[in-house]
Formats: structure tokens, sequence, C-alpha cells
């Protein structure tokens, strides 16, 4: 899979399209720019009733995550000083 951009460089809080893994399917999430110290995205994986619950998170300090679980899922960007964004591949 190519690396794509699921959320854009920026500042403001903001959550990716969700997508889907299906049994045996991988994805790999990681920041892009300079994220700052404080820069945080949620994983959220969407539950039975269609509501949105934290799953893992991507930090400076962890900036790649790889992801092999079943369901839906997206990622939200918090509210942060500096501009970054996050990479799909």
């Amino acid at each position: 899979m190519a690396t794509t951009s699921i959320i854009a460089d920026g500042i403001t809080e903001l959550a990716s399209s969700d997508f889907t893994l299906a049994a045996g399917e991988s994805t790999t999430l990681s920041l892009r720019g300079s994220p700052g110290l404080s820069s945080r995205v949620l994983i959220q994986f969407k539950d039975s009733t269609g509501n949105y619950v934290d799953f893992g998170e991507l930090t400076a300090q962890d900036p790649v995550l790889l992801l092999s679980a079943i369901g839906t899922f997206r990622c939200l960007r918090k509210a942060s000083a500096v501009s970054f964004g996050v990479d799909r591949s």
C-alpha cells in the first residue's frame, strides 16, 4: 500500500475519515511534519453503537504505530501549537 495523507498538516483538532481493516490486514500510521512534544493523535475504534473509543495514540515520542486489528478506525489530531499531519501506509 502506498503512503497517503489521512490528516493534512495543521494545528486544529481534526478527524480522519473512517478506515476498515479486515482479518489479516494491517496498516502503519505515522506523524508527518515537525510535531512538538505536546502533539497527540488519538487512534479510535468505532464500536457497534457507532461511538468512537480511544484505542491508542501517536505522539512525538511514539510517532509510528502498526495497527493489525479487525474493525473500523479513525485518527483524531488534537489541537497543537505546531503544524503536523498523519500518514497511513
